[in-house]
């Protein structure tokens, strides 16, 4: 009986082991990602011909950079290291164009990060929670950007 409940404590760390690691790797990739968006958004905003939007996308940009301060942090406290390396940003060819890709990065981060939230409740609550308060930041980012998105596009006033 005592070497069956061993070899089940020996199974629990692993397990627990592997997911702390995979919620490392994606504490990482956000960590990236947020970087990426920073850049790319203030990158976005210096090519904005309308000034109120440029605004937006500064501010948006901001909490990015906020993001990717606490990402880092939650990196270091969970015992990983935090990722180096130059983002690749995506240029689109109008300001329609980069809204549109910002607009896809967003939601795709959006639903990467939901679909993680149950795993990394299991490993560490408090790294959940900096994600979850992440994610309700990208849903305020992302109205933001719909917005801009129809208010730019010419053929958004024929169809309202």
């Amino acid at each position: 009986m005592g070497a069956l409940k061993n070899i089940w404590n020996r199974m629990r760390r692993a397990l627990r082991h592997d997911q702390r690691e995979e919620v490392l790797t994606l504490l990482c990739r956000e960590y990236l990602t947020q970087v990426k968006d920073a850049i790319q958004f203030r990158r976005h905003a210096e090519q904005m011909r309308y000034p109120q939007f440029r605004d937006k996308l500064l501010r948006i940009a901001e909490a990015e950079e906020k993001h990717a301060g606490t990402l880092q942090r939650r990196i270091v406290v969970l015992g990983g290291e935090v990722p180096k390396g130059s983002p690749t940003l995506e240029e689109g060819w109008n300001n329609w164009e980069e809204l549109r890709l910002d607009l896809d990065d967003e939601r795709q981060r959006f639903w990467d990060l939901e679909g993680q939230l149950p795993m990394v409740e299991r490993v560490d609550s408090e790294t959940a929670r900096v994600l979850r308060d992440i994610l309700e930041n990208e849903k305020k980012h992302h109205e933001a950007l719909v917005g801009m998105l129809m208010r730019s596009d010419p053929q958004a006033a024929a169809i309202t």
